[in-house]
């Protein structure tokens, strides 16, 4: 919770710059704004896909793409990632999966996420669309100290859990789940389709997310390029993924302000930028989530 409150506090202190950004984007291109929100709308047609994916069951079309809905608002209260995966389960355990499986289902879910976003970030930096400048990166001496530090500091800590029981036990569990979402994961790429909905659904979410952003930042008048506007979501989010709070608020803002204005925006612009991509990802759909959250659970899909 402390990083919504620090960007609260950080919002209060820099309110010229926030007034300079909300009118930068009253400003903005309709015709993107309303481009950015139906691409926003398609991320969950994408969520639905992948967590079809998971499971060799059909599940049923409406409800599943209600529960992406739904997901939503509990995204967003409870810590990121918790929300929709609790919503998730919860759907699943009462479409008739046992329990171990809507567990495993829905583990698989956030493993291929995971995977495919480091991979679409890694091609991006790969192909240098990062636009960041170089002179503004550390030197290679310094990283060069730290890199052995944290290495030696993990290995230290890897050592010292192996030699308290519980700490050894845990992690035994834990390596026991790997393994068994490994092998979920064995068993749905022997399958064309599941593999086809989720590693593609996967993918599509946050790539549609960066579609939002850049149809944003085309209404804002940004002289930022497609390639440029993808490699900074990636970048971004995964970064905010460090610091967990509910819905990345603080976390995900302050990366995308940070990865904007390194991309050489003014802080006014790129606070605009991300203001516009809350409002259409987070603030908008708010209202509509909580209703279809409250209706599935009195149909009794939750």
């Amino acid at each position: 919770m402390a990083a919504p409150l620090l960007a609260v506090v950080w919002l209060a202190r820099s309110w010229t710059t926030v007034e300079s950004g909300v009118d930068a984007l009253t400003r903005a291109h309709p015709s993107w704004l309303v481009g950015a929100v139906a691409v926003a709308q398609l991320t969950w047609i994408a969520g639905a896909a992948c967590q079809q994916g998971t499971v060799a069951r059909p599940l049923p079309v409406g409800p599943l793409l209600a529960v992406q809905v739904a997901g939503s608002v509990a995204n967003h209260v409870l810590p990121a990632g918790f929300g929709v995966g609790a919503v998730k389960l919860r759907f699943l355990h009462r479409a008739g999966l046992t329990l171990r499986e809507a567990v495993t289902a829905v583990g698989l879910d956030t493993a291929a996420g995971v995977t495919t976003h480091l991979a679409v970030l890694i091609m991006l930096l790969a192909g240098g669309f990062l636009p960041v400048d170089v002179a503004r990166l550390p030197r290679g001496e310094p990283v060069a100290m730290v890199v052995p530090a944290v290495l030696a500091g993990l290995a230290l800590l890897g050592l010292l859990g192996w030699l308290i029981a519980p700490v050894r036990r845990a992690a035994r569990r834990a390596w026991a789940g790997v393994v068994d979402h490994l092998r979920s994961m064995k068993t749905t790429l022997q399958s064309p389709s599941r593999a086809a909905l989720l590693w593609g659904g996967s993918a599509a979410i946050p790539m549609l997310h960066a579609a939002t952003l850049w149809a944003i930042m085309r209404a804002l008048h940004l002289p930022l390029g497609v390639g440029a506007v993808f490699a900074i979501y990636f970048a971004a989010s995964a970064a905010s993924a460090l610091v967990p709070s509910p819905g990345g608020f603080g976390s995900l803002d302050a990366a995308l302000t940070a990865a904007i204005m390194a991309a050489g925006q003014s802080a006014a612009i790129a606070l605009a930028a991300v203001l516009g991509y809350r409002m259409i990802t987070v603030w908008l759909p708010m209202a509509p989530s909580a209703c279809v959250l409250a209706l599935l659970v009195r149909r009794g899909h939750l």
